[in-house]
């Protein structure tokens, strides 16, 4: 009996083999925590109740405008903002470690997004294609071409108010780096606005390739309708093509800067176009309407408007 019994036993041992082997448990898949706090592009106030979608997590946002995920961890995700109280908004975030992010929505209270469709979109030129949006990414080199068709006291005035206009149409966010003058052009390169003095047959008073680095505004000196204040070109076209340069399109009022057609010959940018300007400058090259942003970096190709 003896024998037997550890017969049996060495035979169990032997066919059911690995239950001496240690068992390797499943691991919980790693986790991260995104913590959020959306606030409005224009005010700066929080927004709370706003509905957060991240890969396919839901959340709100509370009374501070926070939101929190536990989420398994990736490069980057998608993340959608939406409520009655701002314009529906998507943008990239990365997810990669445990980190806080901010982020901010445009608020619907006070904003007209049908005018910062037309400043931005080109929608009262083209309202059937809303344009992505166009800037600059960084400090503008201005390169002013001499000729003796411009008298230095306009050319003065013309270099002022370069200055100031990129500062307003960036809100701030930019200024002019340097000025350079001389008669050949800076047109292709990198970081450059060449500004060129021409004679159109289409009566206008100038044009300019809209929100692109390396490009030109064409101003036509001493033309009718474009001579004001003794100087060879009215600070306001200055202004209106600077404005387009920067990266914004035509506007349906007569108050605006960027109304189709110079209506003064000096005056202000308006509130609406700088607060409409200092949105789109919080926003990546490429955003497009109504407010989502590109998964990675966009190049636009040059466009021109008179």
């Amino acid at each position: 009996m003896r024998y037997g019994f550890l017969l049996v036993a060495l035979s169990c041992v032997s066919a059911c083999g690995g239950d001496s082997s240690p068992v390797t448990p499943t691991l919980p898949a790693p986790q991260i925590t995104l913590t959020g706090h959306v606030s409005a592009t224009n005010g700066g106030q929080v927004l709370p109740g706003l509905a957060v979608e991240l890969s396919g997590h839901s959340a709100m946002t509370d009374a501070a405008g926070a939101f929190s995920y536990q989420m398994a961890p990736a490069t980057s995700a998608r993340l959608a903002l939406s409520g009655s109280g701002i314009v529906p908004r998507s943008l990239m975030v990365g997810v990669a470690s445990t980190r806080t992010v901010a982020v901010d929505a445009i608020g619907v209270a006070g904003f007209d997004l049908n005018f910062y469709r037309q400043l931005v979109r080109n929608t009262s030129d083209a309202p059937e294609k809303l344009e992505p949006l166009r800037r600059w990414t960084r400090d503008p080199h201005v390169f002013i071409q001499t000729t003796t068709l411009v008298d230095a006291r306009t050319l003065d005035m013309v270099e002022r108010t370069i200055r100031d206009a990129v500062a307003q149409w960036t809100a701030g966010r930019f200024s002019v780096a340097t000025v350079e003058h001389g008669p050949d052009t800076r047109e292709g390169q990198a970081g450059w606005l060449t500004i060129r003095w021409s004679s159109p047959n289409d009566g206008t008073c100038g044009g300019a390739q809209v929100g692109f680095e390396g490009g030109r505004i064409d101003l036509s000196p001493n033309a009718t309708g474009c001579v004001c204040a003794g100087y060879g070109i009215g600070p306001n076209i200055v202004r209106h093509e600077v404005g387009h340069a920067m990266g914004f399109f035509h506007t349906d009022s007569r108050s605006d800067v960027m109304f189709k057609s110079a209506v003064v010959c000096d005056g202000s940018i308006s509130g609406r176009e700088l607060g409409a300007a200092a949105i789109a400058y919080a926003r990546p090259v490429g955003n497009i309407d109504p407010d989502s942003d590109p998964s990675g970096a966009v190049t636009l190709a040059a466009k021109r408007v008179p």
